[in-house]
Formats: C-alpha cells, structure tokens, sequence
C-alpha cells in the first residue's frame, strides 16, 4: 500500500509542479519580433516585411505574404531558397497606398510541425479590412495531422508489443521465446511498427509542410522539412532490419535458463544495443529538438520512451503469454522479476514526463487554456489511474508469489544422521483461479495505457503553447 501511495504522490507532485510553474520554460518556434511590428502604424512605406522567430525555421518562397484590406496580395515574394534560418524577408513595391495591411506566414518548426500566424500594421492610418487571409495551406492539411497521429499510435503500439516484448522475455523469461504467443506478440509488434514508420514518412512530409494530403502520392513539391529528421527516420528504417534479423537469431536460440550466460550474453547484449539505436531516433523527430535545453530534453525523452515500451512490453507478455495454465510455475517466478522493472518503469515515466511537461508548457494558465495543455492533463489522469492498477498488481504479487514451495524433508544416510542441505526452493505457483483475476486487471491496465498511447500521439502532432 505504501508504493500505491508514494507513486500517487509522485504523480501529484508532477501535477503541481506543471501548475505552479511560472513562464514559459522552454521557447518553442514562434514569432519573436516583426518589422513592421503588429499594430504599428507607418508614416512611410516599408521596403520590406521582415519576420524574426525563436529558433530556426524551414520555409519556402511563399512563406510571407502581405495582403491589402480587400485580401490582395501584395508582396514581391521572399528569397527563393528553403534553407533554415531564423529571419524571413519578403518585398514590397513602391506603389502600396495608406491603409491596413494583413501579413500571414507559415513555417515548419525544428521539431517538424506546421506553424503559422498572422497580424496587421498600417501605413498612414488604419482602414477597415474586408475578407479573410486566403489559406497558406490546402484545405485537407488537417487529415494529414490526423492520419500522422494514428500513425504514431501504431508505432507506440508497435514499441511495445515487439522490442518491448522481446527485451523483457530476454532479461527475464527466455525459455519464454519459445512459446508461439511469445513469438507472435513480437513479430506482430514488429509488424505495427514497420507499418507505423512507413505511414509516418508518406504523411509526415506533406502535414509538416502545410500542403493537402493528396500531395502526398503525387510529389509535386519538393521536401521542406530538415535533414536531421529525415536522417533519423533512415536509421529507424535499417535499425528495425537488423532488429528482425536479431529477433529471427534470438528466438532460434531461445531457451538458455539464463540470458547472462556465456553464449547468451553477447546475442542479448547486440539486440538490446539495436533496440536502443531505435528508440534514439523518436526524440530526433519529436518536441525535444525544439528549444531550449534540447539535449537535456531528448535524454528524457529517450528514457520516457524505453520505459514506456518495457513496462507495456511486460504487461502484454504476462497477460498474454504468463498468466495461463499452463505457464503458473513460470509466472511465480517471472512476475516477482518484472514487478520490480515496472516500478522502477513507472517511477523514470513520471520524472521524466514532469521534465517534458514543464518544459513545453511552462505555465498553469496553459494546462487548461491551449489544447495540448488540456491534451497533457488527461494523459495525467491517465497514468495516475495506471499507477493505482499498477499497485494493487504489485501487491497481488507480494500476496501470491511471495511464499515459497515447501522444502524436502531432511535425509538420513546408513553412516550416520546427516541433513542433506537443498537450495532454496522457487515460489508456490498461485491458483488458476486467482491467476484470472490478475489477468482481468493486467487487461484493464493495458486499455487504459492504450488511451494513454492515443493521447500521446495525438500530444506529438499538437503544437506546444509558445
């Protein structure tokens, strides 16, 4: 009871910490200063508008344009390049009259979201503006943000149910790969994943780029968005070959009693290294790489991730494979194992999650006032709730798997009365029917991480407050 109530405690002060924080923490992409300024009203004509922002941006030609107050536009267009930069520049003519004048940009951040704005200045004085500033991007960008979300979601689903499965059944359970389950937890997780990660390079391009989803299998454009990302999703494409090759190898090979042992420990130590390999480039195509403290940030958000996908890799695995019939004995003493991976699992989701929460959100007005602070919110009420399940798991393993098998009776020997020393003996299987009961709250504990895996991606396609 008292872990129920320490971990609930860590979840609260997380909570408190992301209220009670004052400012922002972390600048994400956002405008930073203009020439002309919002609001400001010219004497003179300006021979450009000059947009400076946080952190460097990637934009194309159009990225800037000016419209008159009938929404004409008026630029000259900016400098034909797609570089990153920090400061955008387009032209004005000479001829522009006095009036109010609407500028609208579209940039795609560090961390490869779509970020746009507008604002007004005049020359002279004010005017009435009529109509609306023409979308900077199609009409369907938005579905792309959409199907980039689920796309995440699989890729979550499919961490877990592959490398976490695998990892956890090498550390702790190996005879365990033999089993069909076992294998076909892991090859389907692999399968979301590669799903996942080419859904993510069709629809990744076209939503960080502002343009309608159907450009997406047409390559009228070319690619906006940074190198860094597109060099970590090729790694992620090659790491999760050498993963299957290495699952293939490692579930041939499976049933050493222990993982550590001399031929077992270099085969468990190369999958665990190409698991890791993967795992860095989410942080590479994520939040972390924009603002400030990124370095800090994407070692965070690496170990949020790794312990994500042990604790529900290990979750699937008990309540799928373990907590059966036919696999007690195996589960008295793999449980007692993996309970202490998940509080442990548990305890670095929260440190870190706390880090990433203050970090992109910074104040207690933007928890409730900007979507993805309110998005942050039910993903905390998610996790306490996987905490409480988590607890009263823990403690149903202290109850039933923490007493051991009765022990042989002592021998005597025909020389004399001698005891005959046993090691001790593995822990009493549990019944099956308080096995089911476990298994009903292991499956209830998945669906709730499941919506936590949902709000989570849905966290990664929404802009942090700026």
């Amino acid at each position: 009871m008292r872990r129920i109530v320490t971990m609930l405690c860590l979840v609260l002060c997380a909570l408190c910490l992301q209220t009670v924080s004052a400012g922002p923490a972390a600048a994400h992409t956002g405008l930073l200063s203009s020439e002309p300024a919002a609001g400001q009203v010219l004497p003179h004509l300006p021979a450009q508008v000059a947009l400076t922002f946080r952190q460097p941006v990637t934009a194309g030609v159009d990225a800037v344009r000016v419209f008159d107050d009938h929404m004409r536009r008026m630029d000259l267009g900016g400098h034909p390049d797609d570089r990153r930069h920090r400061t955008l520049r387009t032209a004005l003519p000479g001829s522009l009259r006095a009036g109010t004048y609407t500028v609208a940009w579209q940039v795609t951040s560090a961390d490869g979201h779509p970020v746009g704005g507008t604002y007004r200045f005049s020359i002279g004085t004010t005017t009435h503006v009529v109509g609306v500033v023409p979308p900077l991007a199609g009409a369907n960008a938005a579905w792309a943000g959409r199907l980039l979300g689920a796309a995440r979601g699989i890729g979550y689903a499919g961490l877990a149910l592959g490398p976490g499965v695998l990892l956890v059944a090498l550390w702790l359970w190996p005879a365990g790969l033999r089993r069909r389950r076992t294998r076909a937890l892991v090859w389907g997780g692999l399968g979301l994943l590669a799903a996942g990660t080419l859904a993510v390079l069709t629809v990744h391009t076209v939503w960080a780029d502002g343009r309608p989803l159907a450009e997406a299998w047409s390559g009228a454009h070319a690619h906006q968005h940074a190198a860094t990302a597109d060099l970590a999703y090729a790694v992620r494409f090659y790491a999760l070959l050498a993963l299957g090759a290495a699952t293939a190898v490692v579930t041939a090979t499976a049933g050493r009693d222990r993982p550590a042992g001399t031929g077992a420990r270099p085969l468990v130590l190369a999958t665990t290294a190409v698991v890791v390999v993967l795992w860095a480039t989410w942080p590479l195509t994520g939040h972390a790489v924009d603002g400030r403290y990124a370095p800090l940030a994407m070692a965070a958000d690496l170990v949020h991730l790794a312990a994500m996908t042990l604790w529900l890799g290990g979750l699937a695995l008990v309540a799928a494979v373990l907590a059966r019939p036919a696999h007690l004995g195996d589960l008295a003493v793999v449980l007692p194992r993996f309970s202490r991976l998940a509080f442990t699992a548990v305890v670095a989701l929260v440190v870190t999650g706390t880090c990433q929460a203050w970090r992109e959100v910074g104040s207690a007005g933007h928890l409730l006032d900007t979507g993805y602070g309110r998005l942050l919110l039910v993903k905390s009420a998610g996790v306490a709730a996987l905490v409480v399940l988590g607890g009263v798991a823990r403690r149903w393993v202290h109850r039933h798997t923490g007493r051991p098998a009765p022990l042989p009776a002592p021998t005597a020997q025909a020389a004399g009365t001698t005891l005959t020393l046993t090691a001790p003996a593995p822990p009493a299987p549990p019944d099956a029917v308080v096995v089911r009961a476990l298994r009903r709250g292991l499956l209830a504990e998945l669906l709730v991480a499941a919506a936590v895996l949902g709000v989570t991606a849905a966290l990664v396609t929404a802009a942090p407050p700026v």
